[in-house]
């Protein structure tokens, strides 16, 4: 993950942040560029993130958003994982 838009069909972390965001993630990388893009949509989530855990390994990566689903900032874990967008 630690590499952008360098692995074919897959995307990183953040890529796929701002690709699941549609028109508006696109607009957001358009301005911002995809790592800010990519933070201020898990920011807007209930999510702050730290941009240097989208340069993660996949494993690390995988541990943190299983934490981040398991810790909704709203105490419902079935949505948290929803609300990352």
């Amino acid at each position: 993950m630690g590499k952008w838009h360098t692995c074919g069909t897959q995307h990183c972390r953040g890529g796929w942040t701002v690709h699941k965001a549609g028109e508006a993630g696109y607009a957001l990388e358009a301005f911002h560029g995809t790592l800010l893009a990519a933070q201020l949509i898990y920011r807007e989530s209930g999510y702050p993130i730290n941009p240097c855990r989208f340069f993660d390994t996949d494993s690390e990566a995988l541990a943190d958003m299983k934490r981040l689903a398991e810790s909704d900032p709203n105490g419902d874990a079935d949505t948290a994982a929803d609300a990352i967008v």
